[in-house]
């Protein structure tokens, strides 16, 4: 009897170390880490928290080496190949609302950017909980 409440505790106590550092990993991120939140600092409110990104490991997974491939550039409503926009937010070409000008709005470019790329390569997260994660003690 004896051992298996050994065993039992042993197994809950796993199950915990399990549990911590799978929210420890999905937490926020550290200060000398490549993740990051996505910038949302153009929207007044947000209903989720912002996406969680690892950068660097996200594009070798991906095989991604041209910037352009996600820091696009259109102009009059075509894509200009090989020049990107890596060093503009989003929200200096997409506003908040459609327009006429600004035919994708801003929460609408994020989420066709990554879920289309990831549709069409079979993997990666399409859920909303899968990208915009909760963090402990906030957000």
């Amino acid at each position: 009897m004896k051992s298996r409440i050994a065993l039992m505790i042993a197994g809950v106590l796993a199950l915990a170390a399990v549990w911590a550092a799978v929210a420890w990993s999905e937490g926020e991120p550290g200060p000398d880490s490549a993740v990051s939140r996505m910038d949302t600092s153009a929207f007044e409110r947000t209903r989720r928290s912002a996406a969680i990104f690892d950068h660097d490991a996200h594009n070798e997974a991906a095989g991604l080496e041209d910037c352009a491939a996600c820091h696009h550039v259109w102009e009059e409503g075509r894509l200009v190949e090989g020049e990107s926009s890596e060093d503009s937010p989003c929200s200096e070409c997409h506003g908040l609302t459609r327009t006429r000008e600004n035919p994708m709005a801003l929460a609408n470019a994020f989420h066709t950017q990554c879920r289309t790329c990831h549709m069409d390569a079979g993997k990666g997260p399409l859920l909303c909980g899968q990208c915009h994660r909760k963090i402990q003690g906030g957000e």
